[in-house]
C-alpha cells in the first residue's frame, strides 16, 4: 500500500492543488480496487484515523513544527477518503459507522476547513443510508446551532478571544496572523466598530454547523420531507435574521436545500402529493423570510435568497405559485436592476424562467405591492437600492399598460423628486431618466410637478459627472415633447447663454478644474481626498463591499462617503455648455425646433475655438459625437450652411493627442461623408482649406477606433 500512503501524502499537502490532485488520484485509484483489496483499505484507514485521534483534539489546535499527522492537512485528507469510501457499493456499515463518528467529532474542530469537509462526508453517510443518519445525528447538529446562535459580545471585545480563534495556545504562535493582528487592533475599537466588525467577520462554528445540516439535507433528498417540522424550520429562520451577514448567507442557502426536497419530491413516484406537503404547509413563512432575503443589504445574501427563490418556485404550481406573488414578485423586479451583476443576472434569468412572456401581465396584475415595494426601496439607506428603485419606475413608466399605472403616477413622481436631490449621482440619473419618461407618458398627471421637477432637471444638466449631463439632456427632450410651449423658448436661451458663457472659462480654475476626465482623474482627485486626514478621523467604519448607508438621500443632512454632496464642485461654463450640447442633439428631432437649432450652430462653433483649458477636448468629443445626428434630424437643408463652421474643430480633434476625441472626429467624418456624400465633403473641404484634404483621405483609409 506504498502507493496509499503517496496519495494520503498528497491529500495532506499544505497547498490546496496538491491536495485536489490527490483527490483525483485517489478517486482512479480506488476505482482500480478488488473487493480484497478495498477491504483491506478499509482497515488501514481505521488505523489512520486512530492515529489522528491520538494527536489531534478537536478543540485544539497543534503546534504548526509538530509532524505532519498533527496538522490540520491530516484530518482533512481523512475525510476526504472517507467522502469517496461512503459512496463506494462495497462500504461496510460497519465501516460506514466508524467514518459517522469520526465526522461528529470533527464537527467541532478548530480549522474551518476540516469542519466543512466533515459535514460534507456525513452528507454522503446520508445520500447512501437515507434520513436514518440524520435522526442519528439531529440533536448534535441541532444543538450546534442553537448553541452558536448567539456570541458573548463581552467575552469577544476581549483579545484573549481572537487569540484562542487563530490557536495562540500557551504562547504558541499560529501561521493566522491575521486573526491575531484583527485581536490587537479591537482593543483600539470603539462600540460602533466592534458592532459592525461581528456583524461582518466570522461567526465561530455556526456557519460551519448550518452547511453540515445542508449537506445532510442535500444527501436525504426527498426523503428529507418527513424531517421538516416546525421546530426545525424555527431555528433555520432564526438564522436568516441573524446579525451577521455570512450566517444569513449559509442559513438562505439551507433554505434553498430545503425546498430542494419539496422540488424533488413534485417529480417523484412516491406519492409526490404527499411528500410535497411541507412546502405548501409552511409555505407562507417561507415566502415571507425570502421576501426579506431579496431585499438584503447585502449582496452575497441576496444572492443566496434569489436562489432558494428559484428553487422554492419551481417546487409549486401556478396556482399555489399565486398566493406567494404579492410578496416575491416585486423584489424579484427589482433585483433585476441590482448593481450586484451575480444577483442582476440571476434574477434576470429567474424572471425569465418563470414568467415567460407574461412578465408585464404579472406586473400588471400585482401593480399595486408592486409600486409599494419600489416606493419604499427608494427609501433605503442603500444608495445602489435606491438607484434600482428609479430603474424599476422608469420601466413601470415604459412597458406597463399606462391605465394600470395612472393611479399611481403622482406617488411615483413624488419619490422621484425625492430621489433626484439624492447625493449619490447614479440615483440622480436614474431619477432624472425616470421623471422624463414619466412626464412624457403622462403629461396631465405630471404637469403639477414640472415647476418643482425643472429646476432638478437644469441642475442635472450642469452636473460634474458626463453621463448625468447626458441623461438630463435626454429627459428634458421629453419634456419638451409634451410642453413645448411652456419650455422651448426657455430652453432655447439656457442653450444660448450657456454657449456663450465658455469664452469666461478660465483655464485650470480650481485645484481640480483643468483635469481630463476619466478615471486617471478620478484616481487623482480621490488621492488628494484619500490624505486628507480630517475627511478619514473619528468616523464610522463601513467595509468597502457592504453598500452600507455611505451617501445620503434627497435632502438629507448625513454626509458621508466619496462621491457626497461636498464634494460636488460648482459647474463650469464648459460643463454647462457640454450638457447644452447633448441638449441641443436631443431638442433636433423636434420638427418645430429644427429652425432655432440650426440659429444655434454658429454659437457652438463658436464655443468650441476656445482652448485656453485643458478639459476643451471633451467638448469637442461631444461636438463630433452630436453632429452626425443634429445634421441627420435637422436635415441638409439647414445643416449645410453651417457646415464650415465645425471644419477647424473636427480636424483639430481628429489630429489632436485624446484618443477618444481623435475616434470621434473620425467618425464624425465617416458619418458626414455617408450623409452628404463623399464627394460633396470633399469639394466643401477643399473650399474651405486644400491642406485639409491629405487628413480627410488618411481618415477615410483608416479604420475608426
Amino acid at each position: 500500500m506504498d502507493e496509499l500512503t503517496n496519495l494520503l501524502d498528497q491529500l495532506s499537502s499544505s497547498k490546496k492543488l496538491d491536495r485536489d490532485r490527490g483527490l483525483t488520484a485517489f478517486l482512479k485509484w480506488v476505482e482500480s480496487l478488488d473487493p480484497v483489496s478495498f477491504s483491506s483499505l478499509t482497515s488501514i484507514l481505521e488505523s489512520e484515523v486512530d492515529k489522528v485521534q491520538k494527536v489531534t483534539r478537536s478543540t485544539e489546535l497543534i503546534d504548526g513544527d509538530s509532524d505532519y499527522s498533527c496538522k490540520w492537512e491530516s484530518h482533512y485528507a481523512i475525510l476526504a477518503v472517507f467522502k469517496v469510501m461512503v459512496a463506494h457499493p462495497w462500504s461496510t456499515e460497519i465501516f460506514c459507522e466508524a467514518v459517522k463518528d469520526f465526522c461528529i467529532a470533527s464537527l467541532t474542530h478548530i480549522e474551518y476547513r476540516v469542519r466543512i469537509a466533515a459535514g460534507e462526508c456525513l452528507g454522503g453517510l446520508c445520500m447512501k443510508f437515507g434520513s436514518s443518519i440524520y435522526v442519528d445525528i439531529k440533536d448534535i447538529i441541532l444543538s450546534g446551532i442553537r448553541d452558536n446562535l448567539e456570541r458573548d459580545m463581552a467575552k469577544d471585545e476581549s483579545p484573549n478571544i481572537y487569540l484562542e480563534e487563530a490557536g495562540q495556545i500557551d504562547g504558541n504562535a499560529s501561521p493566522r496572523t491575521s486573526t491575531l493582528m484583527m485581536a490587537e487592533r479591537m482593543a483600539n475599537f470603539d462600540e460602533h466598530t466592534k458592532k459592525i466588525f461581528h456583524d461582518t467577520a466570522g461567526w465561530k462554528n455556526l456557519e460551519t454547523f448550518m452547511k453540515c445540516l445542508q449537506s445532510v439535507i442535500d444527501g436525504c433528498g426527498v426523503h428529507f420531507n418527513k424531517q421538516i417540522n416546525q421546530e426545525l424550520l424555527d431555528l433555520i429562520f432564526t438564522a436568516l435574521t441573524h446579525t451577521n451577514r455570512f450566517v444569513r448567507e449559509t442559513g438562505y442557502q439551507v433554505c434553498g436545500s430545503l425546498v430542494s426536497c419539496n422540488s424533488q419530491a413534485l417529480g417523484s413516484e412516491e406519492k409526490p402529493d404527499k411528500l410535497a406537503d411541507s412546502i405548501l404547509i409552511f409555505g407562507m413563512q417561507f415566502a415571507k423570510h425570502l421576501a426579506s432575503g431579496l431585499a438584503d443589504n447585502w449582496s452575497q445574501v441576496r444572492l443566496a435568497s434569489s436562489q432558494a427563490t428559484r428553487q422554492f418556485l419551481a417546487a409549486l404550481d401556478a396556482e399555489s405559485m399565486s398566493q406567494y406573488m404579492p410578496l416575491l414578485l416585486p423584489r424579484m423586479c427589482l433585483n433585476r436592476y441590482y448593481v450586484a451583476e451575480g444577483v442582476r443576472i440571476y434574477s434576470q434569468e429567474t424572471w425569465r424562467k418563470m414568467a415567460g412572456d407574461d412578465g408585464k401581465l404579472l406586473v400588471q396584475k400585482y401593480i399595486k405591492p408592486t409600486v409599494e415595494f419600489y416606493i419604499s426601496q427608494s427609501e433605503a439607506d442603500n444608495h445602489a437600492v435606491r438607484e434600482a428603485a428609479c430603474s424599476c419606475i422608469a420601466e413601470l413608466g415604459s412597458k406597463i399598460d399606462k391605465e394600470c399605472v395612472r393611479p399611481y403616477v403622482p406617488s411615483l413622481l413624488g419619490t422621484l423628486k425625492v430621489c433626484f436631490e439624492d447625493d449619490s449621482w447614479p440615483v440622480r440619473d436614474a431619477a432624472c431618466m425616470a421623471s422624463g419618461n414619466f412626464i412624457y407618458c403622462f403629461p396631465e398627471e405630471a404637469k403639477p410637478y414640472l415647476e418643482q421637477l425643472k429646476p432638478l432637471f437644469f441642475e442635472n444638466l450642469k452636473d460634474n459627472i458626463p453621463s448625468v449631463r447626458s441623461g438630463a439632456a435626454h429627459s428634458l427632450a421629453n419634456v419638451t415633447k409634451v410642453y413645448e410651449n411652456e419650455l422651448a423658448a426657455e430652453l432655447l436661451k439656457l442653450i444660448e447663454d450657456s454657449l456663450k458663457a465658455v469664452e469666461n472659462q478660465k483655464a485650470n480654475t480650481d485645484k481640480y478644474g483643468g483635469l481630463e476626465k476619466g478615471p486617471a482623474t478620478y484616481s487623482v482627485v480621490k488621492q488628494a481626498r484619500d490624505n486628507d486626514a480630517d475627511l478619514h478621523t473619528n468616523n464610522t467604519m463601513y467595509s468597502c463591499g457592504s453598500l452600507a448607508p455611505k451617501m445620503g438621500r434627497g435632502g438629507s443632512k448625513d454626509k458621508g462617503g466619496c462621491m457626497h454632496s461636498t464634494f460636488r464642485r460648482q459647474a463650469e461654463p464648459w460643463e454647462v455648455a457640454e450638457g447644452c450640447a447633448h441638449l441641443m442633439s436631443e431638442l433636433s428631432v423636434i420638427q418645430t425646433l429644427h429652425q432655432p437649432i440650426s440659429a444655434l450652430l454658429p454659437l457652438l462653433a463658436a464655443a468650441v475655438s476656445h482652448r485656453e483649458y485643458t478639459q476643451h477636448v471633451v467638448l469637442l468629443e461631444t461636438l463630433c459625437k452630436i453632429m452626425p445626428q443634429i445634421s441627420r434630424n435637422i436635415g441638409k437643408r439647414l445643416f449645410k450652411p453651417h457646415l464650415e463652421l465645425f471644419f477647424e474643430p473636427i480636424f483639430y480633434s481628429l489630429s489632436c493627442d485624446n484618443a477618444l476625441t481623435s475616434s470621434a472626429a473620425s467618425q464624425c467624418l465617416n458619418h458626414l461623408s455617408n450623409y452628404l456624400g463623399p464627394n460633396i465633403l470633399r469639394g466643401r473641404v477643399e473650399m474651405y482649406n486644400p491642406h485639409l484634404l491629405s487628413q480627410l483621405q488618411a481618415n477615410v483609409m483608416v479604420a475608426p477606433m
